[in-house]
């Protein structure tokens, strides 16, 4: 690298990002749009010449702030709204890229008389909506409070997830011509494995340990330990051939449940900001007018067909799944659009031989396009909901939320009887055990390929006996853990097949122990034939060296029986207090410091008087909640969305101090009607 041109260009460009976003703050555009133009008045095609001398390290750099974007939005977006929100997110996430790949696939093949292979990579470049814009510009609107935010970012998380599964599918139908389903389930696979091992490993481990450094009161050292955890996990996604965001937004959640959260966010939101800024502006360096002239026919009507498509996918999958109308509506119009994906898609399609290089230029061109008129779409996506709804008749729009208020009822009112939900938590348990194990030995894998030489000749030539051995010592606190969980399995099972009246016989007594026996054995079984097949990949040639490690495991399986019986006690309380322990408000109480709850008397003559909590939607509109209501010495807590307001009502409203003067205002609004 040349430091002179990499300072020439740094200059440049944050010069060149920093007039513009001045300019965009001022007549209220989003500045999105205003770093992707920089980007395209610098780079090599608008004027025969690039301004930028060394784009690959400006390219470094704008990684760098994907993983910052897709950091901080994991640290706003913890395991329990995930759980929550996963009855939308996941289906309108398969629906959408299905009905996506199926669009791009016909528009391929049909009008722009492509070869199959071509066009299904069409379709996977068009079906994943880009997280990174949307973080960037809901952030710049000040709507991260809004409900249908959060479940565009599971959707578009999810649709990362799959895309990956989709590329690997991909990638191997265009190296053979044929389908390659163990080249998918492989990478299936190892994604899965990626996944638990940062979330579980990741929620024992690392809030654990950023506690401790927050205790010290330094914020330059829990910085630092911060971005030292976030960067290893992204690396890590990187050399797994997967994407850089999706490590960096898995820790991001797993930061999320330490203590110092506030402190850790507040650090990173200026290297956010400028980075991201630097990302946005090498997206603009891809821009090729004249090509994206040469092919405009074709890049408009496939702009036309993902915002179209994705707005009716993505409105219709929400709104099936529990979301009401005006906020799956919403959540379709933010999603109308393509993101970085899409390059990633097309550049493997071109690198690999499987279609020309009129696919790049098409899906940059889509991408930008898509980019450029989402931010405008998202803004007037109030106004259209709105309008949409006043034209409505009432019959459909009563439908539409008794269907909604049914749906919320039927999801959050399940429950299940106890010795249900122990068979439950036990089969769970015991695959995780299964899956923890395999993380390991993958790790141990990939260990194995770097050279240890410059440490020590010594370690270079053992390192599969240590690497083995340390995986297998790992493994046991797991192994140990697996075998209670088995006859915790074995005494469900007992209780189900033994009726309540017999529960304490001989007969059920022994029938218990016999299912214990049983299934201890199974899971003995399970986990030798799943250590043997690991361990085929990094077992040492040498016998003395396995039976060293036998025997060392033995003896650290029986002293440390107790031990990690605790230990698996403990940490089921961890993950159990993550997935269930409400402390999404306090998270936000640290997220948003300046949060208020004030109470508003509704005057006669306002618009919200006989309007009933759900028609006013006051937090999409302001961002502010309703969550108490007085009436006449009633004291309502968590208001129904059903419930009819009145003139003289007392509401207590949560929000910061724009988002209260925003609803202040809208009550005080006069009915003109």
């Amino acid at each position: 690298m040349n430091p002179y041109a990499f300072f020439q260009d740094m200059s440049v460009i944050l010069v060149a990002a920093g007039l513009v976003a001045a300019l965009f703050m001022r007549f209220g555009w989003p500045k999105v749009i205003g770093y992707i133009l920089v980007g395209a008045f610098l780079g090599q095609y608008t004027f025969g010449g690039s301004f930028v001398h060394d784009p690959e390290t400006v390219n470094v750099l704008g990684q760098i702030g994907v993983i910052f974007l897709m950091f901080s939005l994991g640290l706003e977006f913890n395991i329990r709204k995930l759980k929550r929100v996963g009855h939308v997110i996941f289906p309108t996430a398969a629906f959408d890229m299905a009905v996506m790949i199926w669009a791009g696939y016909i528009v391929g093949t049909k009008f722009l008389g492509w070869d199959t292979i071509p066009s299904l990579f069409l379709g996977a470049a068009i079906s994943d909506s880009a997280t990174t814009l949307l973080a960037k510009t809901i952030n710049e609107m000040g709507w991260g409070a809004r409900r249908f935010t959060k479940y565009i970012f599971g959707i578009t998380i999810t649709e990362d997830l799959f895309c990956i599964g989709v590329l690997a599918l991909l990638t191997g139908l265009a190296a053979s011509g044929s389908l390659k389903f163990t080249a998918m389930l492989l990478s299936m696979g190892g994604l899965l494995l990626f996944l638990v091992g940062v979330l579980i490993i990741g929620i024992l481990i690392v809030p654990k340990v950023l506690n401790m450094v927050g205790r010290l009161q330094d914020d330059e050292s829990l910085l630092l330990a911060t971005l030292g955890v976030c960067f290893l996990v992204a690396f890590i996604a990187f050399q797994l051939d997967f994407s850089l965001a999706l490590g960096a937004f898995l820790i991001g959640v797993v930061v999320a449940e330490s203590e110092p959260l506030k402190r850790i966010y507040d650090q990173c939101v200026p290297l956010r900001s400028v980075f991201s800024a630097i990302f946005f502006v090498t997206i603009g360096l891809l821009v090729d007018p004249a090509s994206m002239l040469a092919n405009w026919k074709t890049i408009t009507a496939l702009t036309a067909v993902v915002v179209v498509l994705k707005i009716i996918n993505c409105t219709i999958g929400s709104f099936l799944t529990g979301l009401d109308f005006k906020n799956a509506l919403q959540t379709g119009i933010g999603l109308a659009q393509i993101g970085e994906f899409a390059y990633l898609v097309a550049l493997i399609a071109v690198t690999s031989g499987a279609a020309s290089n009129e696919l790049y230029q098409v899906a940059v061109g889509v991408s930008v396009l898509t980019t450029v008129l989402n931010p405008f779409l998202l803004r007037a996506s109030d106004p259209i909901a709105d309008w949409t709804l006043k034209k409505m008749s009432p019959r459909v729009r009563l439908g539409m939320d008794t269907y909604a208020d049914w749906v919320d009822r039927f999801i959050h009112t399940r429950t299940s009887g106890a010795t249900t939900r122990l068979l439950r938590v036990n089969i769970a348990l015991l695959a995780l055990q299964m899956v923890l194990i395999a993380v390991y030995f993958a790790a141990a894998v990939m260990l194995a390929k770097i050279d240890y030489t410059r440490f020590s000749p010594l370690l270079e030539e053992n390192k599969r006996t240590w690497l083995w051995a340390l995986a297998c010592l790992i493994s046991v606190p797991n192994a140990v853990i697996m075998l209670f969980r088995a006859r915790s399995f074995g005494g469900v099972v007992t209780d189900i097949m033994v009726s309540g009246h017999t529960a304490q016989s001989r007969w059920a007594i022994s029938m218990r122990r016999a299912f214990g026996l049983l299934f201890i054995s199974g899971a003995l079984a399970a986990l030798y034939l799943e250590v043997t097949l690991l361990s085929g990949l990094i077992v040492p040639e040498q016998a003395w060296a396995r039976g060293v490690v036998g025997l060392v495991l033995l003896v650290v399986g029986v002293v440390g029986w107790r031990r990690f019986r605790r230990f698996g006690a403990e940490s089921l309380q961890t993950l159990s207090n993550v997935l269930t322990q409400e402390k999404e408000a306090g998270h936000q109480g640290r997220l948003l410091p300046h949060a208020w709850q004030v109470h508003f008397v509704l005057p006669q003559g306002s618009l919200a008087c006989g309007r009933s909590l759900r028609e006013l939607d006051l937090r999409a509109c302001t961002g502010a909640s309703v969550v108490g209501l007085e009436r006449e010495g009633e004291i309502r807590v968590n208001p129904s969305p059903n419930d009819i307001l009145k003139s003289g009502d007392t509401l207590l409203l949560l929000g910061d101090g724009t988002q209260i003067a925003h609803a202040r205002a809208m009550l005080s609004e006069p009915n003109e009607g």
